[in-house]
């Protein structure tokens, strides 16, 4: 009987200790791995991709109206409808990603943007590059920009600033290509070559980037139920007003350079090399500013900073209002790519401190379409008021005072009473997320 015994008892050990790790698998799970700084690479290649095609804009712009025969304020349309489209759509993306997350909106995006460019290489008139290089790559960035940007707003609570600075200095480093990209694009032949290239390229990296795009552990785990802010009853208050309008004011000096810098370089006298090698310069000066004026603003407030950059970036206008040679341009173009860098990457955490990260996307889809609105009116604006005025000083410098107006109505927006973090529902964010950002 002790030897029939002995084997169940040894088999009862061997056995007894696997189930107990079996049974606490099933009421402890081990936490989610952070990729939170994954998804800042994600959000930094997409709007590389995204913004690079837009503001490549500038570099093609003299070949394309030559092609066509067309004026230059005809030629900037382009790039009003691909700025604008940009963020009028994503008053729809943004509600989207909180639902449905960015990975498949980001993806669809990038797709779009190699299309545009595709469709724009082909095209038998501007009409056609209106619809190719400005509504498509417009709506491409579009649906990868907001979603991307909030989902890294989801992942950070501490390191917000530095995490957003990083993810949109994709946007300086795209500008900053465009020279030697144009360069390096005319060994292919004349315009239309090039974007060949460049709607491969966007395919190629922009997925990969878009793919990279995790929901944060949060949104997986809350239920179905859960409240959301939704955009209406965001926007729906006098400091949300305040910061609409104020954005939409600042955001007309904002996109001016990008447009029409190189035009008013060659006006001056200027080569077309050392005119386009001017978007280098704000490139790099908006990847100084999206990484150290974003860690500057988790260091000393988020707000304080923001508001100084949207300040200063429309003081920077008088620079270029009064420049009368190269040196002059340089500076400019410098100066005003790092305060628009810091603008640019504080403003989602702006709204992410006030409306809670939960909802970001809705909120910031919504207030995008301000950004939208300069963007479809300030180019054309500008353009035309320099042909009437046969110069540009006096259109900067009206460009340059509305955005001083801006800066004084975003000064006047306040924190709401209940915490920013309140709104992101009963589901509290896991440990290894806080711990690390």
């Amino acid at each position: 009987m002790l030897t029939e015994a002995l084997p169940a008892r040894l088999q009862a050990r061997r056995t007894a200790p696997d189930l107990l790790p079996r049974s606490r698998s099933l009421h402890h799970r081990p936490p989610p791995r952070f990729r939170g700084w994954a998804v800042v690479a994600g959000a930094f290649l997409v709007t590389m991709v995204g913004y690079g095609a837009i503001y490549s804009y500038a570099a093609f712009a003299e070949d394309i109206a030559a092609t066509f025969g067309s004026s230059r304020a005809s030629v900037s349309i382009v790039y009003a409808l691909s700025g604008g489209s940009c963020f009028f759509v994503s008053a729809l993306t943004g509600p989207l990603a909180d639902r449905m997350g960015a990975r498949v909106l980001a993806v669809m995006g990038m797709l779009l943007v190699a299309l545009g460019f595709l469709i724009a290489a082909a095209a038998s008139s501007l009409i056609e590059v209106y619809v190719g290089y400005g509504l498509l790559i417009g709506l491409g960035c579009g649906f990868a920009y907001v979603p991307a940007i909030a989902a890294v707003q989801r992942w950070f609570d501490i390191h917000r600033g530095l995490a957003s600075g990083i993810a949109v200095s994709g946007i300086g480093i795209g500008t900053a290509l465009v020279p030697p990209g144009a360069d390096a694009f005319s060994a292919l032949g004349d315009w239309r070559a090039a974007f060949v290239a460049c709607g491969l390229l966007a395919a190629l990296i922009g997925v990969a980037g878009a793919l990279l795009l995790a929901p944060a552990p949060q949104e997986q785990e809350a239920p179905a139920t859960a409240p959301r802010l939704t955009p209406p009853a965001a926007v729906l208050s006098r400091d949300s007003a305040l910061l609409y309008a104020g954005t939409l004011l600042v955001s007309l000096p904002s996109v001016l350079p990008h447009a029409l810098l190189v035009g008013t370089a060659r006006d001056m006298g200027l080569a077309r090399h050392d005119a386009v090698a001017l978007l280098g310069l704000i490139g790099i000066g908006t990847i100084i500013g999206r990484f150290l004026l974003a860690a500057l603003g988790d260091a000393v407030g988020r707000r304080k900073v923001f508001l100084v950059c949207c300040a200063a970036m429309a003081a920077s206008m008088l620079l270029w209002a009064a420049a009368e040679n190269e040196p002059t341009l340089q500076v400019f173009a410098l100066g005003f790519g790092a305060l628009q860098g810091g603008f640019v990457a504080l403003l989602p955490a702006f709204v992410a401190d006030n409306f809670g990260s939960r909802s970001v996307g809705g909120v910031l889809g919504v207030l995008y379409t301000s950004r939208g609105i300069a963007l479809l009116a300030a180019p054309p604006m500008l353009a035309f008021g320099i042909g009437a005025m046969a110069g540009h000083m006096i259109p900067v410098i009206g460009m340059a005072v509305a955005g001083a107006v801006g800066s004084a109505l975003l000064a006047r927006v306040t924190r709401p009473a209940q915490p920013p973090h309140s709104s992101a529902g009963p589901v509290a964010r896991p440990a290894c997320v806080s711990n690390r950002s």
